[in-house]
């Protein structure tokens, strides 16, 4: 037959288990506290941003992306300035589509080439200063 149980064994049982029960409830509420706060839309926003920037591949994609939109759109306002010209408006806005393509498409070469030109002003400017202040150290 099964197991013979007393009153005070099945009361002793049924009080450990509301205390199992209150320990579990203690740590449900917890944990809906964590969720309630990660869900809220102020934090979900901030840990998207820190995904976003700590994310060597998605800066990169947002630089590319941001330079070549730029140059596409500086081109066409060089082009088509205020004119009021439909036909010039429609033909700058090709432009700027080709522009930014085309940016996209080579934004590491130029890319390069900027930081060539950047890195030989740099030390140009600087050979200058150095030079200035050693002949006035002659002086």
């Amino acid at each position: 037959m099964g197991k013979q149980y007393t009153i005070d064994s099945l009361r002793e049982e049924i009080r450990e288990l509301e205390i199992k029960q209150e320990a579990e409830g203690k740590v449900l509420k917890a944990q809906l506290k964590v969720t309630y706060e990660y869900l809220k839309p102020s934090n979900i926003l901030r840990s998207v941003v820190k995904d976003i920037v700590s994310s060597e591949t998605l800066k990169n994609d947002f630089i590319n992306t941001a330079a070549s939109y730029t140059s596409g759109l500086l081109t066409k306002k060089l082009i088509v300035g205020k004119s009021q010209n439909p036909f010039l408006k429609i033909i700058g806005l090709g432009i700027q589509f080709g522009i930014t393509a085309l940016v996209n498409k080579n934004y590491n070469s130029i890319k390069e080439v900027f930081t060539q030109y950047i890195n030989a002003f740099k030390s140009n400017l600087h050979n200058t200063v150095t030079s200035e202040f050693s002949e006035d150290k002659k002086n």
